[in-house]
């Protein structure tokens, strides 16, 4: 039998960002992908009840969702590939709450603002760098539920006990994203368990960018 693989998206992801890695890995994985922003989406409260164990991917909000289930979940995986994401560790005060403005802020854009604005502000962050914009609609969403996912997960909340995580983790960011490279290396110094990995010619999105160098990393990885 298959192993199960739960694989997350990132914020306005969607289950078939995943599609790309899919194709290339060559692991016969029974892959759950799960919405997480529709209106009949997926609990972010607790993972998919498999009865067996599964490994963990995520990226991005995905990532740091997937942190939360590996350290409250620990018995339910064999561990996790982890993309562009911010484990929350090394923020000042002063930073923690200028992220959980910011973050409340764009929560009620998402709910309230007309949705080629909102979104093409978003796309204009300067984590993205410039990168191609992912076609996303506002029929493939709820927005109450974009802004929840903001208001409840804020970066500026986050924080990772280093001690409630699998050994078996690989963090990866893209050379193009300068914040996350040094975030990959902040974690590295500071004990993080696991193998870090940075993509060359690749940013933040990196689903998008490098499919086929994610599926090569999670086919070693679970071998």
């Amino acid at each position: 039998m298959s192993t199960p693989l739960v694989a997350l998206p990132g914020f306005l992801g969607r289950a078939g960002d995943w599609d790309a890695v899919r194709r290339h890995s060559r692991t016969p994985f029974r892959w759950i992908c799960p919405e997480l922003f529709t209106a009949d989406a997926a609990s972010w409260s607790q993972p998919p009840a498999l009865g067996e164990q599964a490994w963990l991917a995520g990226y991005s909000f995905g990532a740091r969702l997937a942190l939360r289930w590996l350290a409250e979940f620990p018995g339910r995986w064999h561990g996790a590939l982890l993309l562009s994401v911010n484990p929350g560790n090394f923020q000042t005060d002063e930073e923690r709450a200028r992220r959980r403005e910011e973050d409340l802020r764009w929560a009620q854009a998402f709910r309230n603002d007309p949705w080629d604005d909102v979104l093409g502000e978003w796309n204009t962050r300067e984590v993205f760098n410039g990168a191609a914009q992912p076609e996303r609609r506002e029929q493939d969403y709820d927005k109450h539920r974009l802004g929840d996912a903001l208001d409840r997960f804020s970066v500026g909340e986050q924080f990772t006990d280093i001690e409630r995580l699998p050994t078996r983790i690989h963090w990866m960011a893209g050379a193009k994203d300068p914040k996350f490279c040094a975030l990959l290396e902040s974690m590295r110094q500071d004990g993080f368990p696991g193998t870090f990995e940075i993509v060359p010619d690749a940013g933040h999105r990196l689903l998008h960018d490098a499919p086929a160098v994610i599926a090569a990393v999670l086919d070693r990885l679970t071998a």
